[in-house]
């Protein structure tokens, strides 16, 4: 991440996304450049990533998992990851049991975004890209806007505040080709 293609990469959703990540885009390449290496940033963000989403004196601050949003002091394994099983199988899909995450953990939801719109683009299935569109919309949207609500104070690490921030802007941007076509 310290060398300046993943920047350029990252600089590359400016166009895209247009002001919506506000400053989040600048932030993320400013936090980047702070760390001279790889492995001083690995650390710091290892240290972020367990304490705000695996374990905390007093509790995590934001679970990965859609079902801990559904109301407050929601449960892992709640009707979010009954759904998201149900979307697997409907689309033939499984989560292999190598995997040790209940199937709404967010990057399983992104991967069965990406499923949806790389394979509706690539079959020119606009049926399937408007159920990713949807999916984006209507199911992730309202709890990663959640999510980065949770992360809003958090001012030890704010890599992840502004990349969650990237990611509803990303999704906000998908949703809206729902209506759009």
């Amino acid at each position: 991440m310290v060398k300046e293609n993943y920047l350029n990469r990252l600089d590359s959703l400016t166009p895209v996304l247009k002001t919506r990540t506000g400053d989040g885009l600048c932030e993320i390449g400013s936090i980047i450049r702070g760390f001279s290496d790889g492995d001083s940033l690995y650390q710091h963000l290892e240290e972020g990533y367990v304490r705000l989403f695996i374990s905390a004196k007093g509790g995590i601050t934001a679970p990965l998992y859609e079902s801990c949003y559904e109301f407050e002091g929601a449960p892992l394994m709640g009707r979010a990851a009954i759904e998201m099983k149900e979307r697997f199988e409907a689309k033939g899909l499984s989560v292999t049991d190598t995997i040790q995450q209940p199937p709404d953990h967010l990057s399983i939801e992104l991967e069965y975004l990406y499923f949806l719109l790389d394979k509706g683009w690539r079959d020119k299935d606009d049926a399937l890209v408007a159920e990713g569109c949807a999916f984006a919309a209507d199911t992730m949207l309202p709890w990663v806007s959640k999510l980065r609500e949770r992360l809003a104070s958090e001012k030890q690490c704010l890599f992840y505040p502004h990349m969650v921030s990237i990611l509803e802007a990303i999704l906000r941007t998908i949703g809206e080709n729902e209506t759009n076509g």
